[in-house]
Formats: structure tokens, C-alpha cells, sequence
């Protein structure tokens, strides 16, 4: 496993990094994972975790990891890239390669590079965590299961609480959630940090949101307070450099919780929401997008979510896909 994205690292790239390590290693793989080095890097359990160290990490990180993974970049009988930036090296090797796109990493201006295209067309599998992202995979992609684990039984909903969970960065539309509150005079959570939480909590003053902000949080710390909210929402839009949200896998968190979740129409998110899921089709009109809301949101759209997220997705699910 090849990463730059590493639990306890927040963001979905980390999450789905762990989730599908941890599936592996249940599935009795001997797993080995490289990633780059941080001093809070935590061992995945069951795995040798190597913390790999370069100048210009965010530049040639692929070529620190394979320089490092060599001696068992060779040995291995499936090499996994969680984004194409970090399969550089590996990718001219000619090893059994495979590289997922997760969203960031297919920003228009790195998509369109050379060392791009050449890593993607030298890789033996290509994957994607949505089909938005598989159609802008160079050569295309195959689309894998998430791999979120739904739980034992749907969450009962009675909270009064609406929840929003990511990075706080205007694409995500923190903005437009906390509107969402005040408007439907509900209370609000907002899970995560980054350069907008500021200016959304001073939004949140001016328009009356009563939210409580948490900051980041570890994944067991998210799933446990998603699964006692009413409502997840990710109002997210694009951004002017044209990135878009890749997934939006805490929609499926939610989903695997019991909770329903609402979105928008951006990305992959309408994916993520599934067939249970609430497009929102005017975000920023607070009033139609809360009426939006009260007249679809009901418990039973939370158990439809569970249901389908115990049928479709899962770890092992995608565990057995990426060795396909």
C-alpha cells in the first residue's frame, strides 16, 4: 500500500486508506504499508507501517515511496496506490499495479500532465471511488464499492440535530449548511476544521445558527456522533479552479449509521447519497432548500439508506475488488 493519506489523518482519502487496509489484513493478506512520515503516524494493526521521509514530499512523493518500497515493491503480489501522485516510480517498475482516484487527485490541472496520463496508462488496474471520478480517470476506471460497514441496526432519530462533517473549505458548503439551520431552527454540529471554519462560525452568530463546533475529530469520534444526529448534510459546490467534491464518503457513513443525508448535485455526491438520498436542487435559498428537507426527511429514508448500504458497500467488498 502506497499513501499519503494515513490514519489518524482526517479526510476520506485516510479513511478509506484504513478501512480497506484493516479488510485486507482480516482477509489474511500480509499487508505492507508506505506512506509518508508525519510524528503522529500510527501503525494500521496488523501491518509493518513505514514512514517514509523526502524534500518536496507533495511534489515527488511518488518517488520517495518507490525508492523506499523497492525491495518489496518486487516481492509483492499486488502493489495499491491510494491516488496516482504517490505510484509515480512504482508505475514504470512494471509491477502489478493498481491506482484509485479519489478526487484531488484529478484536479484539471494535474490531469492534464504528462506524468498523469503516463502513471494511469502504466498501471495494471485503474479505480475510482465513483463513477463522476472513473469518467475523468485517463483510460477510465472501474468504480469500487466504498468501504463503509453499515450497522448492526439502523439508528433511531430523535435528536432535533443536523450534522455536517469535512474539511471546513468553501467547496464544501459549510456556508450554506448553517444557514440550513438557522432557518429550520434546528440545532447544528459541525465536525472538522480548516481555513473557512472562522468565517463560519462568525456566520453562524449573524444569521442565529445554534451549532456547536467540535473540530476535528477521530473517525470512531465521527461515526459515534453521526449515528445520534436526525440529518447529515454536504451542500457542497464547485470551486472557481473547477474542483469538485470526488464522493463524500461521510454521506455513506451516514447511510451505514441509519441516518439520512442530503446533497447536492456536484461531483459524486448524488453517488454517495444513493437511491435514498436528497439532492437539493436550490442550496442557496435556505427557505426552499429546509422546505426541501421537512417534506422528504422521514426515519424510514434512514433505514433505506441502511439498507442499501448493507447491500452494496462494505470493506471486504472493496478489499476483494481491488484484488480483482
Amino acid at each position: 500500500m502506497l499513501t499519503d493519506d494515513h490514519p489518524p489523518m482526517a479526510g476520506g482519502v485516510a479513511a478509506w486508506t484504513g478501512a480497506v487496509t484493516d479488510a485486507l489484513v482480516a482477509d489474511g493478506h500480509d499487508v505492507r504499508v508506505f506512506a509518508r512520515h508525519r510524528e503522529d503516524l500510527e501503525p494500521i494493526a496488523g501491518t509493518r507501517t513505514v514512514g517514509v521521509r523526502g524534500p518536496s514530499f507533495g511534489r515527488r512523493g511518488g518517488a520517495w515511496l518507490g525508492w523506499r518500497a523497492m525491495p518489496s515493491l518486487a516481492r509483492a503480489d499486488r502493489v495499491l496506490a491510494t491516488t496516482w501522485p504517490v505510484a509515480t516510480l512504482a508505475a514504470r517498475m512494471g509491477l502489478p499495479l493498481a491506482v484509485v482516484a479519489h478526487g484531488s487527485d484529478l484536479a484539471p490541472r494535474l490531469v492534464s500532465t504528462a506524468v498523469c496520463r503516463r502513471t494511469f496508462s502504466l498501471s495494471s488496474r485503474r479505480f475510482a471511488v465513483s463513477r463522476w471520478l472513473a469518467d475523468r480517470v485517463p483510460g477510465g476506471a472501474l468504480v469500487l464499492p466504498s468501504p463503509v460497514d453499515a450497522a448492526p441496526h439502523p439508528a433511531r432519530l430523535d435528536s432535533g440535530t443536523w450534522a455536517f462533517v469535512g474539511r471546513a473549505l468553501r467547496g464544501k458548503g459549510g456556508d450554506r449548511f448553517v444557514r440550513w439551520v438557522a432557518r429550520a431552527g434546528v440545532r447544528g454540529l459541525m465536525v472538522g476544521d480548516g481555513p473557512e471554519l472562522e468565517a463560519w462560525r462568525r456566520l453562524a452568530r449573524v444569521v442565529g445558527a445554534r451549532i456547536r463546533f467540535t473540530g476535528a475529530l477521530r473517525r470512531d469520534e465521527v461515526r459515534a456522533l453521526i449515528s445520534v444526529v436526525d440529518l447529515v448534510c454536504l451542500p457542497a459546490r464547485a470551486t472557481p479552479d473547477g474542483m469538485e467534491e470526488g464522493l463524500g464518503l461521510v454521506l455513506l457513513e451516514a447511510a451505514a449509521a441509519g441516518v439520512p443525508a442530503v446533497g447536492t448535485a456536484v461531483g459524486g455526491v448524488p453517488e454517495a447519497l444513493g437511491p435514498a438520498g436528497l439532492v437539493v436542487e436550490e442550496p442557496d435559498d435556505a427557505g426552499r432548500a429546509v422546505a426541501a428537507i421537512r417534506a422528504w426527511w422521514s426515519r424510514e429514508r434512514g433505514e433505506q439508506a441502511w439498507a442499501w448500504c448493507r447491500a452494496v458497500h462494505g470493506s471486504h467488498r472493496t478489499a476483494r475488488a481491488v484484488l480483482s
